[in-house]
Order: C-alpha cells, then structure tokens, then sequence
C-alpha cells in the first residue's frame, strides 16, 4: 500500500472514530436522546457543548497534531510498500486499547448520573472533534525530523 494510501487511511479511521465518538457523546450532553443515558439539560447542554470544542479544538491542534506527524512519520519509515496495519507503531495500538477500555469505564461506571454526564458529555465529542482535526492534519503535515 502506498504512502499516500495509508495516509488516506490514517485520516479515514480517526475521522470515522472522531465522529463515532462525536455521536456517542451527544445524548449525554443532552441535544440527542437515547433511552438508557441520562443527559444535561436547559443551559448546561451548550456549556458542555462549547466546553468540548474549545477542548477538542485545543487538543486537535496540538496533541493530534504531534500524533498526526508520528504517524506519518512512521509510514514513511517503513516504505512504499508497506502493509496496512503498519500505518501506527504498536505503542499506539496499546495506547488505543487503553483509551477505549478507559472510556468504557467512564460509560458504565457507577457514579452519579449528572457527574457522568458532564464528563463524557464533554470528553467524547472533544475527543471526537480532536480525532477528526488529527485525520485532516495527517494528509497535510510533514513527518518529524530525526
């Protein structure tokens, strides 16, 4: 798979993610519903809201930035011909099984609904956001300097 190719790729996956989590986070803000989550309401909804995006903006473009080069800078390493799974080092898929087990317990945890609103109201769409700025960057920056 080309260079090119798997940087489409990297920008493919995280985008997809960035909006899954997007998703998954708004019934907790309270702008979407869904049976089982108790969300935010009145003015908390948009505070939360513009909270996550002042943090997935802030995070995106610093954070997934460096992200972003690593990545790219690791496909270049390995090549044109490259497989695809080559596209993040091992490291970042450890990382990411932590990252999910981690949100899963901020989901499921057994704390006060309000509480777990506020956190994963804000977390999942700001984390969603920065994944989808980290996608657009890694078709564009340029790879790290060794």
């Amino acid at each position: 798979m080309s260079i090119a190719a798997r940087r489409q790729l990297v920008f493919v996956i995280w985008f997809a993610v960035g909006v899954l989590l997007i998703v998954r986070g708004l019934p907790y803000t309270g702008l979407t519903e869904q049976p089982d989550v108790v969300g935010l309401t009145g003015n908390d909804s948009w505070y939360a809201l513009a909270a996550a995006v002042v943090v997935g903006v802030g995070k995106g473009l610093t954070a997934l930035k460096k992200a972003a080069r690593r990545a790219v800078t690791n496909i270049i390493s390995r090549g044109e011909s490259a497989a695809p799974w080559t596209i993040f080092s091992p490291i970042m898929y450890i990382l990411v099984a932590v990252m999910i087990g981690m949100g899963l317990a901020l989901r499921h945890g057994d704390y006060a609904d309000t509480t777990k609103a506020w956190i994963v109201g804000i977390l999942y769409p700001a984390i969603g956001l920065a994944l989808m700025i980290g996608g657009v960057l890694a078709l564009k920056v340029e790879p790290l300097k060794k």
